[in-house]
């Protein structure tokens, strides 16, 4: 019988022992009467080693076994069982594995002990904590996401007596994105993350990467002077090449600055209003910083309104033409004429180009507009014609958004067919501007112009983009001086010498050159004197209505 009971005894050690879960026992003391193999593997010690000893003597923390024989004692006091449903061990490597443990009090003859059975979830902990890390980590840069900086900002309003919040877009990042590729883009915004990572790392700030190329920073404590020192160092990071794929690349950002408490103190407005900053620093030029004001608001507040008329202003009439003079110098006459639009708005009155025309570049209401004003600029002209005035070429301006429309060609041509207008006499203006996109697709959507019939000028020339290389790959037939330049031209030598070199520039090239904004004969005497073949501007003459136009121009002319 008790050879019996001994085999029972070993067929059931043996079957702990090789039992893949951790089975372990231990007595009132808190001292481990029974260990199986693979428990006694975590400690790196044989089951003879652990028998007798405490959670206090093998532990790694002191506390986590003050914890767990608090936790044993309990049992044993309440007589009822206990799930863990995670327990944190570190092995005798520094490796962390997670466990989910049953323990239970068994009475024996003699005494009273703790039986615990412990899984390892390990997998399951570290793919429920990927999960995690994927739900507030961007998969791209591995930053903190937009649900991480939510959860964060709302902490940092909780416990932070003031700081800053900075919300930074990269420049012209769409661009890089579709001429270089979104391969080539997805490595530039990890190159900006680690920068960015680095940068802050002396801070103690984080990061976030909140979708496309835009990025936010928290600083708390931080007043507007620490806050404007940050945004400047930030600036400089950016002076320094990106380096990918063995290249060296550039790129700028803008940024808007709210303060708290002083601009929000609710985490959505705050963010709106860095939001309403860096939007501020778009329009005003790109690569710089700017904090947040009240009169932004009412900036953007009247965007939103002329946004929401412009929409209308075809159907309900409001858009105009008026067209201003082109005076030839050496025949002292008038040869041509730019159309130039006007808006009057039934709740806005008068709205500024200047205002209207970026927005409507934005929205791409400026395709519908463009195509317009082509059309009416021609009909114009045609009426003019017909009328038995004098034939002469009418200027359109282009934006950049019409001149990459792949139908934008069809277009023109279309107009000129419909208002019967000869491609000699329609002039179409773009801007410096093109020489930012590609130097392929540019020339061929000029060449495709060109074989209209119409002419081609450069307008707003002297702004920074061109480079005589592309000048002369480009098939132009004038360059129009940028009125920054004319302005106060007889008494700045400096200004002088750039119009003279730019007149230089375009007669070696067999260009013809125009110069807009001549207002005083002190202009007008200085460039009669140079090369420059026309002018526009208030010593010759305003934008004109059609019928002043016809009464001014026209009726001074003979027929």
């Amino acid at each position: 019988m008790n050879e019996r009971i001994d085999e029972q005894h070993t067929f059931l050690r043996t079957v702990i022992d090789m039992n893949p879960s951790y089975i372990y026992a231990k007595d009132e003391d808190g001292r481990y009467s029974l260990v199986n193999l693979a428990y006694a593997s975590l400690f790196g010690l044989s089951k003879d080693e652990m028998i007798g000893k405490t959670d206090l003597e093998l532990r790694e923390s002191r506390q986590s076994g003050r914890d767990i024989a608090e936790m044993d004692r309990f049992i044993l006091r309440t007589m009822k069982g206990i799930d863990v449903e995670e327990e944190k061990f570190v092995d005798t490597s520094g490796g962390v594995r997670w466990l989910q443990t049953s323990k239970i009090p068994i009475v024996t003859d003699d005494t009273t002990l703790v039986l615990c059975v412990s899984t390892d979830i390990t997998e399951r902990k570290e793919h429920e904590e990927e999960l995690a890390y994927q739900a507030n980590h961007d998969v791209l840069t591995r930053l903190p996401n937009r649900r991480q900086f939510n959860d964060d900002l709302t902490g940092f309003l909780e416990d932070a007596s003031g700081g800053a919040l900075m919300l930074i877009d990269l420049d012209r990042f769409k661009y890089i994105n579709d001429t270089l590729g979104h391969d080539f883009g997805d490595l530039l915004l990890i190159e900006v993350s680690e920068r960015l990572e680095d940068f802050l790392r002396p801070y103690g700030a984080n990061v976030y990467r909140l979708g496309g190329d835009e990025f936010t920073l928290l600083f708390p404590d931080c007043s507007k002077e620490d806050a404007v020192a940050i945004a400047n160092d930030l600036l400089d990071q950016f002076r320094r090449e990106f380096w990918i794929q063995g290249q060296e690349y550039t790129i700028t950002p803008s940024i808007g600055i709210s303060l708290y408490p002083q601009d929000a103190r609710d985490a959505k407005t705050l963010m709106k209003n860095a939001d309403t900053a860096m939007y501020y620093v778009k329009e005003k030029g790109k690569n710089s910083f700017q904090f947040f004001s009240d009169e932004m608001n009412h900036q953007f507040y009247r965007k939103m309104v002329i946004e929401k008329e412009l929409r209308s202003a075809l159907s309900r009439n409001e858009l105009t033409l008026h067209y201003q003079p082109s005076w030839h110098l050496s025949t002292e006459k008038v040869c041509g004429m730019e159309a130039l639009l006007r808006w009057t708005n039934q709740t806005l009155g008068p709205v500024s180009p200047s205002e209207f025309i970026p927005v409507a570049e934005e929205t791409g209401l400026i395709i519908p507009i463009g195509e317009w004003v082509l059309k009416e600029a021609c009909k114009q002209n045609v009426r003019w014609q017909r009328a038995g005035y004098p034939p002469m070429k009418v200027g359109v301006n282009v934006s950049i958004k019409q001149l990459l429309d792949e139908s934008f060609a069809c277009m023109v041509k279309d107009v000129l067919k419909r208002t019967g207008l000869n491609p000699d006499y329609l002039d179409l203006e773009v801007t410096e501007s093109i020489a930012m996109y590609e130097l392929d697709i540019m020339i061929r959507k000029l060449n495709e112009l060109k074989e209209i019939g119409v002419s081609i000028s450069m307008d707003d020339f002297g702004t920074g983009y061109s480079s005589l290389s592309y000048l002369k790959q480009y098939p132009l037939d004038t360059l129009k001086i940028d009125r920054s330049f004319i302005k106060g031209i007889s008494s700045h030598e400096d200004h002088k010498a750039i119009v003279m070199s730019i007149i230089s520039m375009a007669k070696h090239l067999q260009l013809k050159v125009t110069a807009e904004g001549v207002e005083d004969m002190g202009e007008y005497d200085f460039l009669k004197q140079t090369e420059c073949d026309v002018i526009q501007g208030y010593a010759i003459s305003r934008p004109l209505s059609p019928d002043d136009f016809e009464k001014h121009v026209f009726g001074k002319m003979k027929l």
